[in-house]
């Protein structure tokens, strides 16, 4: 799949369509900023043993580049359901390109290491309206109306702004192998 129908955020007139998202503001900005400065410190903590109470709302992703096949780790924000973990992230951020159609992963929850997979849902995915809803069952629509995804209190994608809503969130979901005894 090509990522730049993904990664553009603007409409065929060059202008961002409906309200501006906070990722376009400044304050979004200073937050990456800020995010930017305190992911090594929060990577060694989830990686120790004393990441647990974080783990409840932050997890590690490991995961290999697409091209160069180097390891990454990356501190994320997610909600869990089972052994399905949803992502919602921004496509200023660049970890997502790497887990596009699919990409073995591991990810540090509050148990430990699990492996999994994980990939990049658009909204003509069959999993795509459900990850949302769970997103939403679990924070609220706040977060994704703050990326700029037009979502009802239920979690349902307004139709009309469905195909431009990876313009603004990219959902990305990780469905964990079983737990090794």
């Amino acid at each position: 799949m090509p990522t730049a129908a993904l990664e553009n955020p603007m409409t065929s007139t060059g202008k961002a369509s409906g309200p501006t998202p906070f990722t376009d503001t400044r304050a979004f900005k200073v937050m990456r900023t800020l995010v930017g400065l305190a992911n090594p410190i929060v990577k060694r903590l989830l990686a120790s043993r004393f990441g647990g109470p974080m783990a409840k709302n932050v997890l590690l992703l490991e995961f290999r580049g697409r091209t160069s096949g180097k390891a990454f780790r990356t501190p994320v924000g997610y909600v869990r359901d089972g052994d399905r973990i949803v992502i919602v992230t921004s496509p200023t951020y660049r970890w997502w390109k790497n887990v596009i159609g699919g990409a073995s992963v591991r990810v540090r929850v509050a148990e430990g290491w699990r492996a999994g997979h994980a990939r990049v849902l658009l909204p003509a995915d069959v999993g795509y309206d459900g990850a949302v809803a769970t997103q939403v069952a679990a924070r609220g629509p706040g977060m994704l109306r703050g990326f700029g995804v037009q979502v009802d209190d239920q979690g349902r994608v307004d139709p009309a702004a469905r195909a431009d809503a990876p313009a603004h969130a990219h959902i990305v979901e990780i469905v964990l192998e079983p737990a090794r005894p």
